[in-house]
């Protein structure tokens, strides 16, 4: 049980108000590499225990903070604070797995008893049911990018947000050229033994803030959130040497590129479903110029 950890006047901490902290609006540098995790719940997977969490502490902020997700940094000062790990029992008696932390924030100063440990640290089990629920119904078991449903739902969530309080994002969709010959003639095996070593690679080139799901067989998605067209353009062409270079261990003979076209959120205008035909419009331009090359989608493409 952790013991409560008050904040004095000089020391104040500054937090989201809540849900999972999300960084602010960044430019991709060509030279960034900063390797994602694999895929992780978006934060509107826990608006509802974090509604229940402040209603039932009476705390004005809630922070949820996986492992591998961006760090803190919203608004607000506040001058009481409570944290509990969340930890994930091991199945076969070994050591138990630290994935995150729950913390309740308060403006006011305050003593926070034994008994709000006690419910907080059930809230916190709460929230790792979620996170292991969410994993093994979005998460593709090969790849261990997001479901194409999963992806889907968070087109649907970045573009809800970004009507509410605005913002840009970029849509990219990517498949693998001529991945049907690699099948026929090194064998399945093969096939997905290059799927799991362009998912690695890929995910070495995005953020942790951005979302990068399997669509099926091998065409891929990559939802860049705050990141305008021109910077768009350099992480794709990124992606694009990436799996170029890349080379499967024990199989290095055996080649691989990929198209991807890349769809403004100007493209978004009728939903997810149109952003995403502008991004599969824009893939297919790609290929019929050449493959192994970038496509930008405009309103007439």
């Amino acid at each position: 049980m952790f013991a409560p950890v008050q904040l004095d006047d000089a020391t104040p901490v500054t937090l989201p108000e809540a849900g999972i902290a999300r960084p602010a609006a960044q430019a991709l540098s060509p030279e960034h590499v900063a390797p994602a995790p694999l895929a992780l719940p978006a934060p509107a997977q826990f608006e509802t225990v974090v509604g229940l969490v402040k209603s039932v502490f009476g705390v004005p902020a809630v922070g949820i903070a996986l492992h591998g997700a961006p760090g803190a940094s919203g608004r607000g000062v506040y001058r009481s604070f409570l944290e509990t790990p969340l930890i994930r029992p091991a199945d076969d008696g070994g050591e138990d797995e630290v994935i995150g932390a729950l913390r309740i924030l308060d403006t006011a100063e305050r003593q926070f008893t034994d008994q709000d440990c006690i419910m907080l640290e059930g809230f916190a089990r709460l929230i790792v049911d979620q996170v292991d629920l969410w994993a093994e119904a979005s998460r593709d078991v090969l790849t261990g990018a997001m479901t194409r449903r999963a992806f889907g739902e968070a087109l649907k969530k970045t573009l809800a947000a970004q009507e509410r309080h605005g913002g840009t994002a970029t849509l990219l969709m990517f498949d693998l050229d001529h991945f049907k010959a690699i099948n026929d003639t090194y064998g399945h095996a093969a096939g997905d033994a290059v799927l799991k070593c362009v998912a690695r690679v890929v995910r070495r080139e995005l953020r942790v803030e951005d979302s990068f799901g399997r669509l099926g067989g091998e065409e891929f998605g990559v939802l860049l959130d705050h990141v305008g067209t021109e910077s768009a353009r350099d992480v794709a062409e990124r992606i694009r040497r990436a799996i170029e270079a890349a080379q499967v261990p024990g199989m290095e003979h055996i080649a691989f590129t990929a198209s991807i076209g890349v769809a403004p959120r100007a493209l978004a205008r009728d939903g997810a479903a149109a952003w995403l035909d502008a991004a599969d419009a824009a893939l297919y331009r790609a290929k019929a110029e050449g493959r192994n090359r970038v496509f930008i989608a405009t309103g007439d493409a």
